[in-house]
């Protein structure tokens, strides 16, 4: 259960790309971040206004599990437009072509409670963003979900969509993500795997 006397942890889905859609997901919520550290965030796709502490995003992540193996996969929880969730639902009504995502991106930003201030959790570190593909479910079956929409309350007094995938990924290639559990602690996690690289 949720202490209501501490600073949630706050994320955001900033980028879904590929599959073949005929549009790429928008960034069509606006949101209050509280991340007021002053300064912008260090992972250039995370686009915060810093004076009126907004972000533009796909869509606002629920829960986010980043791999603890080279070939586990991303797995991530989001609420995104209806808009959007019409790209995905018009997408998934037909078998998929391709399950390749060129594009994806995250920001999570969380309160350190021993220092007393916001500090970036999680994001693509090298390179900037991450490709991959869907993680298969068996059956011909993917792990992409679109449900009806619902209102999540937080001052978001509008409709979305529950959105979930789950991502592995790309074959011969490799991706670096930051993670930090406070100000101070900082690590690297790497993903993928190249095959025969030259000494």
């Amino acid at each position: 259960m949720m202490d209501p006397t501490r600073k949630q942890p706050v994320g955001y889905l900033l980028a879904f790309q590929g599959l073949n859609m005929g549009e790429f997901l928008a960034q069509d919520l606006t949101l209050f971040s509280p991340f007021n550290t002053g300064s912008a965030p260090s992972y250039a796709e995370a686009k915060l206004d810093t004076e009126k502490q907004l972000i533009s995003c796909v869509g606002i992540i629920s829960n986010i599990t980043l791999p603890t193996g080279v070939g586990d996969p991303i797995e991530i929880d989001a609420y995104i437009s209806a808009a959007n969730a019409n790209q995905i639902r018009g997408k998934l009504e037909k078998s998929l072509t391709t399950t390749t995502v060129t594009k994806l991106a995250w920001w999570v930003c969380g309160f350190d409670e021993n220092n007393k201030g916001w500090y970036e959790i999680s994001h693509p570190l090298d390179p900037a963003t991450v490709s991959g593909q869907l993680n298969a479910r068996g059956g011909g079956e993917y792990h992409i979900d679109v449900r009806d929409a619902v209102k999540i309350g937080g001052g978001i007094d509008i409709a979305v969509h529950p959105f979930s995938f789950q991502v592995i990924p790309a074959a011969d290639a490799t991706f670096n993500f930051h993670r930090a559990t406070s100000m101070n602690e900082k690590s690297v996690i790497r993903w993928g795997l190249k095959i025969g690289n030259a000494a």
